[in-house]
């Protein structure tokens, strides 16, 4: 079992061999002696090597399904008290049926506690009184503002080593720099998360921070080639959307340090050429072919993390190997899960994802492309003609593959049905106009289409229309997308509408604050300050993107931002500029606006 990842974690042991130095052989270079045990020196190498437990068919298995944890994720990312050996043995001695006593007290003897490896770590670069506080007079608005600034504090974290013995395992990816953790459950660094944290960051001057942050990921793609979903051994075959090349855009744009621009360039390149060959299919569309980037993950068995879920869900499937891999393929897109993926919208057993090319992952590469085009030609390096033919390629590919002519809208590419998928509303569709393409007709068409899903919710954009129970669906609001909307409506001239977005999302998540002192990672559309629901798990709080986003929404409004009492009705009607009957409403008269073909700068700066 877990043949994937024990393949993967050999291919990373050979490549770590040529750029780390091996303490045992008088600091010259490792070469035959990379064998897991014989490096476990690295310190890098010795983070590789933990997914030797969770690689135990029949412990992971018993563990799992022996209902001890509600949550699957908390045994793999416990921290053995012994060397491997020891801990199997032990397991071996429990039988073959043992029970959830016996279970129970074999964890507790052989196993620390979730977080043992985990600490807090104290930043150098906080203040009080961050910048972003200083735009704001409303004393409940700056008394809201402290407290999120204060987060900051409380989500930094960083694995420490000496807390593990040292032929101990866990399943952490240990990293030079402290990050940001969402919260909750979620005790280690996830991928696209940590760009609205790093947006957070950069708004609070804590730029330090920010730039340790994103040194941990070209780090990791030095060895990996990618950055992995989060910094599990377990995500190590998968990634996520892949936002770091914005990061890096974000540090510039706020520092204007060419020098780690210029350390960085590499291995952004790096990552974007593995999307390209790893993630990508090509597509035929009237003579004309087009590279397309997809999530795309092979496994055959449950993920580590949700093991439980996903063996009761596959039970009925007859193809369990694509079930798991559609399942895990979903993970990497960041939206696990919802009925974008599935065949019927609400049944994740037909959970089809594997067929889709995402609309707002090639939304992404096409913003990642305007980036790195701008890099290159900062650094004076000549690659700035690669990134410019393939701007040109990707703006046609969007408007030609993902350009729904009837509906004057986009929408992701089914390749089973061979057609854009737009039966229902999903806040991704409108992502080609965050990322700076221009459509084939008036913005204002394809806005007004979306009416009711971006301004007839209390609480914000909910990022679909569908009521499917999974948690990337109706009625939740999630503030990436939000971010998202808001930042095209600022940049297109529509100010009063993205402030109209900003007030209700940061509202929301205030009277939540107020109601329960936390912040939550996902929000109920219709009520008020009420946390998200579906899903895997429980709505956790901490909560990293949530406060890295209401934060840069403070930054950029300031006192326009008016904080309402629940009671002021009138008020709160005033925000709902459009009621749930206003749906297919598409009589409203376009406003002229023209958009220039490849507005790099404008996109970028």
């Amino acid at each position: 079992m877990f043949k994937l990842i024990s393949n993967l974690l050999m291919s990373n042991n050979k490549m770590e061999c040529k750029m780390l130095t091996c303490k045992l052989k008088n600091n010259k270079k490792c070469k035959s002696c990379c064998v897991f045990r014989k490096c476990r020196s690295f310190s890098d190498m010795r983070s590789l090597q933990k997914s030797l437990i969770i690689a135990n068919e029949k412990l992971l298995h018993t563990v799992q399904m022996s209902n001890v944890y509600k949550d699957s994720k908390t045994f793999v990312d416990m921290v053995t008290k012994y060397r491997d050996d020891i801990v199997i043995a032990n397991f071996n001695k429990l039988g073959e049926k043992p029970g959830i006593e016996e279970i129970k007290k074999f964890l507790d003897e052989n196993f620390h506690e979730v977080g043992h490896d985990l600490v807090h770590v104290e930043p150098n670069d906080w203040y009080e009184y961050a910048p972003f506080i200083a735009k704001l007079t409303d004393p409940k608005l700056i008394n809201f503002a402290g407290y999120l600034n204060s987060k900051w504090k409380t989500l930094i974290r960083n694995f420490d080593r000496s807390k593990i013995c040292t032929e101990c395992t866990s399943t952490a990816l240990f990293s030079k720099n402290s990050f940001i953790v969402p919260g909750g459950r979620f005790i280690e660094y996830y991928y696209w998360d940590t760009y609205w944290c790093i947006e957070g960051l950069l708004s609070s001057g804590m730029q330090k921070t920010a730039k340790g942050i994103i040194e941990n990921f070209l780090d990791i793609v030095k060895v990996n080639g990618f950055v992995p979903n989060g910094s599990r051994v377990y995500y190590l075959n998968r990634s996520q959307p892949p936002m770091l090349t914005q990061m890096v855009n974000s540090y510039f744009k706020a520092t204007n340090d060419h020098q780690f621009l210029s350390h960085s360039i590499r291995e952004l390149d790096v990552e974007y050429e593995y999307w390209m060959t790893k993630k990508s299919t090509v597509l035929g569309v009237k003579g004309e072919f087009f590279r397309l980037n997809c999530y795309n993950v092979t496994s055959f068995n449950p993920r580590p993390e949700s093991y439980k879920e996903d063996y009761i869900n596959a039970q009925n499937n007859l193809n369990k190997e694509d079930y798991f891999s559609n399942i895990i393929t979903a993970t990497e897109s960041g939206w696990d899960f919802s009925s974008r993926w599935f065949e019927d919208p609400y049944d994740i057993k037909t959970i089809q994802i594997k067929n889709i090319i995402p609309v707002d992952l090639n939304a992404i590469m096409y913003k990642n492309e305007l980036c790195l085009y701008k890099f290159h030609k900062i650094l004076n390096t000549g690659k700035d003609k690669y990134y410019e033919q393939a701007i040109r390629r990707r703006h046609k590919a969007i408007n030609s593959v993902f350009w729904n002519k009837k509906l004057n809208t986009w929408g992701d590419f089914n390749l089973k049905k061979n057609r854009v998928n737009n039966n229902f509303l999903y806040i991704s569709d409108l992502s080609p106009l965050w990322s700076g393409i221009k459509p084939p007709v008036d913005p204002e068409i394809i806005l007004q289409r979306y009416k009711s899903l971006l301004y007839s919710h209390v609480s914000g954009i909910p990022v679909s229309n569908v009521f499917s129970r999974q948690q990337w669906d109706f009625p939740n609001v999630w503030a990436p997308y939000n971010y998202w909307m808001v930042y095209y409506l600022r940049l297109s001239g529509r100010k009063e509408q993205a402030l109209n977005i900003a007030q209700r999302f940061v509202n929301t998540v205030y009277h939540g604050w107020l109601k329960t002192n936390y912040i939550f990672e996902k929000y109920e559309a219709d009520e008020l300050g009420a946390y998200g629901g579906g899903g895997e798990y429980i709505v956790q709080e901490g909560f990293g993107w949530t406060n890295g986003v209401v934060v840069k929404l403070l930054d950029w409004f300031g006192d326009e931002i008016k904080l309402i009492e629940p009671r002021d009705k009138e008020n709160f009607d005033e925000l709902l500029l459009c009621r749930e009957e206003c749906f297919e409403d598409l009589l409203h008269e376009p406003i002229e606006r023209q958009m220039a073909a490849v507005e790099i700068e404008k996109y970028t700066s």
